[in-house]
């Protein structure tokens, strides 16, 4: 029988420019597992960023950790790096940078910053298989990087993901724990681990995925600039974030933020019309982290804390249909039922 375990993690760290993959169940456990691998649990810090699915929070929640909330750049909508060094106490183990709808963050900064005060840096790239920031691969610039195969990445088994790293040690524990912490002899556990486990089905499902994925993200970024170009002129619309040279924007999804007051409509209204009008289906932008009822609940976060970009993104921010299988003709259907839309 064909080990796609090993294949697939073999072929992906390769990708991504890391030496060693460990495959797992989702996107969340490999981020979860991540934190689990570098020793990170009670009295700890993490700062993340407040606009991110809650997964990044929850992978932090779940070790016994405290997440941090900081504000996003509202040019790349991803961490802002002046607000993450004002974020940093004593107690502050790690930064979980998020590539966010496929825009790179600001690694150079974040990683002058972590190295300044010994932070660990665990790259949340569930939403950038394939995006580039300076001619490095997305996962290739931290200690422990996450990504996600759910069924709407570009790489994909319905529900899986990968943990890479370069470290030999991080990814032995990795392994080790993501498999209930097996040890020997096989039914004694020293430790407390998980079953994470990526079945060689689910392997053999995201390595055949893998092997169309530079087409992939070639159909995605192309369907961008198809968007984009389609877009630049309708008055009241901020378009996705644009990559400097040696990046990619892997786009994911293709965002947009809505300015009521120049559009004529809000968000809210926008995606309700598209729907019943044109039968377009368009998703919101995350709910900030630290507006979570589940976080507030639990204490991490209050309902006085406010980070108005992140706020700004959830007010105004959808993103449009972004399968790689669209075709020129659905891209301008969406961009003509826009330009409608604020016309009416």
């Amino acid at each position: 029988d064909v080990n796609y375990l090993r294949k697939l993690e073999a072929g992906f760290s390769s990708f991504v420019g890391a030496r060693h993959g460990v495959a797992v169940n989702s996107g969340t456990s490999a981020l979860h597992l991540a934190i689990a691998a570098l020793g990170i649990g009670p009295g700890d810090e993490v700062i993340i960023p407040a606009f991110s699915m809650i997964s990044t929070a929850l992978c932090v929640i779940h070790n016994g950790a405290t997440p941090v909330f900081v504000d996003v750049d509202p040019y790349s909508w991803c961490m802002d790096p002046e607000r993450l060094e004002a974020a940093v106490t004593d107690k502050t183990r790690a930064v979980i940078p998020v590539h966010i709808y496929g825009f790179p963050a600001d690694m150079d900064r974040i990683l002058a910053l972590a190295r300044d005060y010994n932070l660990y840096v665990i790259e949340d790239a569930a939403e950038a298989i394939g995006t580039i920031y300076r001619g490095r691969m997305a996962g290739s610039m931290s200690d422990v990087a996450c990504f996600s195969f759910f069924a709407n990445k570009p790489l994909t088994c319905g529900e899986g993901g990968m943990m890479v790293t370069s470290d030999d040690h991080l990814a032995r524990k990795a392994s080790y724990l993501k498999d209930v912490a097996f040890g020997q002899p096989r039914f004694i556990h020293e430790d407390l681990g998980f079953n994470f486990r990526m079945s060689n089905l689910s392997a053999a499902y995201a390595y055949a995925s893998f092997e169309e994925l530079d087409e992939t993200i070639k159909a995605k970024v192309e369907n961008a600039r198809q968007y984009a170009e389609g877009l630049s002129s309708l008055a009241g619309i901020t378009l996705p974030p644009m990559c400097g040279p040696q990046s990619r924007n892997s786009h994911w999804m293709f965002g947009i933020l809505i300015d009521e007051k120049k559009f004529g409509r809000s968000k809210f209204e926008t995606r309700e019309l598209l729907k019943a009008v044109y039968s377009i289906e368009t998703r919101d932008f995350f709910y900030p982290l630290n507006r979570q009822p589940a976080i507030i609940k639990q204490g991490y976060a209050s309902c006085h804390q406010s980070f108005p970009v992140a706020d700004r993104l959830w007010n105004e921010g959808l993103y449009l249909p972004s399968s790689a299988g669209l075709t020129a003709g659905n891209i301008q259907l969406v961009c003509d039922a826009l330009f409608k839309l604020q016309n009416a």
